[in-house]
């Protein structure tokens, strides 16, 4: 099986650059390439949407990683409690298996 072809961000984004210009057709770029219109077209498309990222206020920036932050907080805080409440299960099911003479405890909803 052919592997994909690969491409730089550099070479895509020279490519982008070059459509946006609009002094060649995006069929003349891709065939001077050897690289398919569509991709051309679509690096280009990508390149114009990403360009608002770049023009972004620095408050909206600041705002972003405050919540990326308190996400990752809360998601550390949740790790914590699963792993604690695994350490209490294990040390049920030991006490359980020792006081009821090595039975497996009832599964949950069981009886």
């Amino acid at each position: 099986m052919a592997k994909r072809k690969s491409y730089t961000p550099q070479f895509k984004a020279k490519l982008a650059i070059m459509a946006l210009k609009e002094e060649q057709t995006v069929g003349e770029i891709a065939q001077a390439h050897n690289v398919n219109p569509t991709l051309v077209k679509r690096w280009r498309d990508e390149l114009v949407a990403g360009a608002e990222g770049i023009y972004g206020t620095s408050k909206d920036k600041q705002e972003q990683k405050r919540r990326e932050e308190a996400l990752e907080a809360e998601r550390d805080e949740l790790l914590k409690a699963v792993g604690v409440a695994t350490i209490e299960r294990d040390w049920l099911q030991r006490v359980y298996k020792g006081l009821s003479g090595g039975a497996e405890p009832p599964r949950l909803g069981e009886r």
